[in-house]
Order: C-alpha cells, then structure tokens, then sequence
C-alpha cells in the first residue's frame, strides 16, 4: 500500500511507494544523518529553551495539559512552545497560551505540504534546549519535526531513535502509563502536582457513576454554568433571576461551577428562586457523567465552555457580549449564540425548540 506520510503531489508520488523500511531511512538521514552523540545532563529540569509536543487525543491532552501550563509559567515566552492539534486551540487560547502554541492540521501535516514545511520552519526559528516528544503513536513526520527541533535533548514516551535520544518508559504503552509519565515529569521539574491541577483545566472521561445525591431529574432541565467569562464581568443576580423567570415554567435551571466559591457568591439569590444547584464540579471527572443527563447547558465564554464542545454532545446556549472573544466550534449544530443584553424571554423560547432537536 502506498505510504501516507508523503504529500499526494507529483513530487512525492513515488516516494510514498518505497518500503516502510527505505522511508524511515530516508526520514533519519533528512532529519540530521548519522545519530549525534551526547552527554546525558543529569538536571535535564534546567534546561531553559524547550518545546513540547501534547498528544492530539483530547483524554491524553487533558492529563498532560497542568504540566504543560506550569511548565510555560517558569519560563520567558521565547523559551517555550508548545506543538498542538489545530482542535486544541481554544482551549489553549482559554488559558492564555494560545501565544506559545503552534498548531498544525493533523489531515495535512504530510511531508512535502506547504502546511508541513510552514511548521518545521516556525520550529526552526528558535535554538531548543530540550524537546518533550509527549504523543504516544507519532507517525514519521512528526518524528522528524521532533530532531529537526535542533535539541540536544528530545524525551519521548516511547523508544524511538535516532528521533528521540531519551525515553521515559522503555514498556508497551498503556492507559495507565501516561499518569506515571506525568508523575515523573512533575517530579522532574520539580513541580507540585497539586498546584498544577488546582490552576489548570482537568478533566477525563472516566465513566464514573454518580452518587444518589447528585442524580437529579433531567425532564426539562437545562444547567447553568456559573463560572465567569474568560472576558468581561461574571453573572449578575439580575441576569440570574431575568433566566429563571425566562425559562419558567417550561424549563427548571440547575447551576453548575467550576468551584465552590462561584456557587456561594450566588447562594442567596439562588434561594429566593428555589434554585438548585449540583455538587459536581466542572474539573471533577464525573463532569462527563453529569453532562450525559441533560440536554443542554446555558454559559457565558468561560473556560469550560470550551471543553463543552470539544469533549461531550451536550448542546450549548452561549451568552456573550459582542466584543468577547470568538469561540471556535466543532459542530454549530450544538451550539447558538445569543447576545447578554438580549431579551431572555427570546432566548428561552429559542431555547426550547433547540434544545429538542436531535444532537
């Protein structure tokens, strides 16, 4: 079969008809020839110019991500990159890295594209230190990305030279692994796993079954996430009260947040309107859980909202000024916008013929 790693022009036409073997070959001596030698820095933590390849699968991304954030906070923005898939890109503007990011279109990053070359080059602008090669099945191109970054250092989680010159586990690779990775690249840097999460987005899709107190009715019951936008001020109890009112008595609201903190600032208003709330918090793993049983969501451009759409089917009712930032979104069938100084009594009713269309 004829390889997928070569650009479908005339150019590379019969490069993608070689053996695996010839191409990896040709790969090797491209991406430097002969491997170099070197002498292994036993504080590898120092090393001041890095850049790190995330994993392109959203439940890897999210685990790496705290580290990825903390790591960026050390050190001056020239001194740091982070190579990432074009979908991961609001999530990363979310937490003001989008600056220090490169992204790349996984469908066109083949060899010999003008997307391919325009990443190695941007790559290339800049002498690196280390490169932290953390995506598990890396196709050729990417390998080459990773020595063409110039590091004398370049960590992989997985053995593959002359690409990579140090693995972080020589064993097959596992779901469990990439914990015990990133625990060893919290203890290597010496950064404080806790803290990392806590400032970070976290999340995974682990099925987890909720408990009794928060398996709530879902018969017309839409969630409101309380946590304020990335941009601009957090929910009002005007705006509060206005929605409920709104969507009364066809739809119950249930407030949601991203801690505890945002749901006290709103409690008493929330119990004039008899207004419940859920205990599940929007970095717990059981968010996805929790997601799964409603149909819809009402939010401002907050952090999570991004996660919304990238990482569950739950329709999203966004409310947002129109200088906010843009929001880039997989599928617009899932979500509307809808203007916060708009009339609410508009947007439930919109609601309501939205939210009962098929996902």
């Amino acid at each position: 079969m004829p390889s997928s790693v070569f650009a479908k022009n005339i150019r590379w036409f019969f490069m993608r008809f070689f053996s695996e073997r010839y191409i990896r070959l040709w790969f090797e001596k491209k991406s430097g020839g002969e491997p170099e030698m070197f002498q292994y820095k036993a504080d590898i933590s120092s090393c001041e110019k890095i850049v790190i390849f995330l994993p392109s699968e959203y439940d890897k991304f999210f685990i790496l991500l705290p580290f990825a954030q903390s790591l960026s906070i050390k050190r001056m923005p020239d001194n740091f990159l982070i190579v990432s898939d074009e979908n991961n890109r609001s999530i990363l503007r979310a937490m003001d890295l989008e600056r220090a990011s490169l992204f790349y279109n996984n469908q066109t990053m083949l060899y010999g594209t003008s997307d391919f070359f325009e990443i190695e080059k941007r790559i290339q602008e800049r002498r690196w230190d280390l490169c932290l090669f953390l995506q598990e099945k890396a196709s050729l191109p990417f390998l080459y990305l990773a020595r063409a970054t110039g590091a004398t250092y370049r960590m992989g989680v997985k053995q593959d030279f002359p690409f990579l010159n140090i693995t972080l586990k020589n064993a097959s690779y596992s779901d469990d692994d990439i914990y015990a990775n990133r625990n060893f690249l919290y203890k290597t840097f010496s950064i404080d796993p806790q803290k990392a999460e806590n400032d970070s987005i976290h999340a995974t899709q682990k099925n987890e079954k909720l408990n009794s107190i928060s398996k709530l009715s879902t018969a017309n019951t839409v969630l409101l996430n309380l946590e304020p936008p990335i941009d601009g001020e957090p929910w009002s109890e005007s705006e509060l009260i206005a929605l409920c009112k709104a969507f009364q008595p066809g739809w119950r609201l249930i407030t949601i947040a991203a801690t505890t903190a945002q749901l006290d600032i709103y409690s008493k208003v929330m119990e004039e309107l008899d207004m419940r709330s859920n205990h599940v918090l929007l970095h717990s793993e059981s968010i996805f859980s929790l997601l799964r049983q409603y149909p819809g969501i009402i939010t401002l451009n907050s952090v999570h909202s991004h996660l919304f759409l990238n990482l569950s089917s739950i329709k999203v009712l966004m409310l947002e000024y129109e200088q906010d930032r843009g929001c880039i979104v997989p599928n617009n069938q899932r979500m509307i916008k809808f203007s916060r100084n708009g009339n609410f009594y508009s947007l439930a009713k919109l609601a309501s013929d939205f939210l009962k269309e098929p996902k």
